[in-house]
Formats: C-alpha cells, structure tokens, sequence
C-alpha cells in the first residue's frame, strides 16, 4: 500500500494577534472538488470529513479530525465526499520582524480535535460582538499547534475503541450506518464493541451515536447560518419529519 506524502510545513509568524476576517462552519459538496486562493489571509480548517488536498502539487488525504494551515497567495483544492463539513478562520497576522514559527500544513489531532473545535466554536460565537476576545482565542488555538497534539487540553480520555467508532462514524455520518459496520470495519464483534460502549459510555452504540448525532444538530441549529435540510442531512438524519421529531 502505497502511504501518502508527508505532509509539508508552514511559517506562521506568532507574535503579534491575529487579525480574524471571516470564520463559521461551512458546507461543501455539492461539487466534488473546489479550489481557493485567499489573497493575504491565512486559512484554518478542522475537518469533520475524510477527504484529500492539493497543495503545490502533492495531494493529502485526511480523515475527520484532522486539521490544516494554508498560507496567503497558496491554491489549495479540496477533492469532497457528499456531504463535507469544516470549521473555518480565515485570518490576517502582521510581520513582527522575529522568526516565524514552522507548523505542519495538515496535522491530525486525534482525541483532542473535539475540544479544539468546542474552542473554535466559542471563537465563532464571540466574533460577532467581541471580535478582541475571538482573536485573543484564536491566537491561543494556533499556539496550541505548535505542540505536540497530546499537549492540546482534552477531555476526558475516551477508550481506543470508542475512539475509532467515533471516527468512523464521523467519516460516513449517515442513520443506514450499522453497528455491525463499525465493528468489522474495526475487525471486533458487534457484541465486543457494544461492551465497551456500554462500560465506558453507560450507553450502546446506537444511542451514543443517536446523542452525538442531536448534540452536533443543537449546535448547528444554534451557531451556523446553514439552512435546516443542510443540517439535517449533515448529521445524518436527512428525513426532516424525522429530524424535526428527534429535535423536539
């Protein structure tokens, strides 16, 4: 099998507050691939989706959980699943004249991407009314990627297990996703994976997944300008009748 290229570095000058221009949670995939160069702004994206990107000629994929930094006046294309969800900052820094500081252009962080982007959603929240708090936020979470991702604050630590039923489910977030999916895509038995679930969670599978699946709704429904059937098929739950009755 053949493994990907290393993802490259960046230079991201750290010492004075970033500026923020525009930062929310976006939508893609209604085409399969789209481009951007952002002309003087810094882009960060958290991804909640596996797919690929191409950036000075080499192509990287990524899962859900990972992270990327791309430079100003850098043409990135993104190649999408259907449905592809990212947190997004689109940001300025000013040259202070001191090194820059080298950050890997993508970067995958694991447990600690849930309370990174529980980070970047507060970020989201106060830009509109305190844009000075957003950047003070900002400027710590891209702090936080210069160490090493078990440095970031995390939660507490979920078992390896429901860790990677989390990031499967998260890579093909759709309701027709069975348990027994997740266990033979981790090569472990249905009743295997729902023990671990119910010591470490005090649920099954499917209603851990049903509660991630509302908790990510609430929070679209109450934080980001996407429309209810977008949320409602970015969660997986596209029936809206349905959807419309869980919320309730």
């Amino acid at each position: 099998m053949t493994e990907p290229p290393a993802p490259a570095s960046v230079d991201l000058d750290l010492q004075e507050r970033p500026r923020i221009v525009q930062t929310g949670l976006s939508l893609h995939g209604a085409r399969a691939t789209e481009s951007a160069c952002v002309h003087g702004l810094w882009c960060l994206h958290a991804y909640h989706y596996q797919g690929k990107l191409a950036v000075k000629g080499l192509t990287h994929s990524f899962h859900a959980g990972w992270v990327s930094l791309i430079p100003p006046e850098v043409v990135a294309e993104w190649h999408f699943p259907s449905h592809a969800a990212h947190h997004y900052v689109h940001f300025a820094v000013a040259a202070s004249g001191q090194p820059p500081v080298r950050l890997p252009l993508l970067q995958d962080l694991g447990g600690d991407f849930d309370p990174f982007c529980a980070q970047l959603e507060q970020m989201i929240r106060y830009h509109p009314q305190d844009p000075l708090r957003a950047a003070v936020r900002l400027w710590d979470l891209l702090q936080q990627l210069r160490r090493e991702p078990a440095a970031l604050p995390a939660k507490s630590p979920l078992h390896t297990s429901v860790q990677k039923a989390l990031a499967i489910f998260r890579n093909q977030p759709d309701e027709s996703l069975k348990v027994s999916q997740i266990a033979g895509s981790m090569s472990v038995s249905h009743n295997h994976l729902t023990r671990i679930f119910k010591k470490f969670c005090g649920c099954g599978v499917k209603q851990y997944l049903q509660r991630e699946r509302l908790a990510h709704a609430r929070e679209l429904l109450a934080h980001s300008s996407l429309g209810i059937k977008s949320i409602a098929i970015e969660t997986g739950i596209p029936d809206l009748h349905y959807f419309n009755k869980l919320i309730r």
